[in-house]
């Protein structure tokens, strides 16, 4: 990764799980960080990443 690297570009260069990974952070920030249980927010990501490595 370098600084002049894209978002898409670096998305583009991670594996299929790393991207699906990333998205759906990606995700759960839109779901969580913008209602009133910002909170929450940890705890499904960290249920995401082990849904994909399994």
């Amino acid at each position: 990764m370098t600084a002049r690297e894209t978002p898409v570009q670096i998305l583009e260069a991670m594996s299929p799980e790393a991207q699906q990974l990333a998205k759906r952070v990606l995700q759960l920030e839109k779901e969580y960080l913008h209602v009133k249980s910002p909170s929450l927010l940890t705890p499904k990501i960290m249920e995401a990443a082990k849904e994909l490595t399994r």
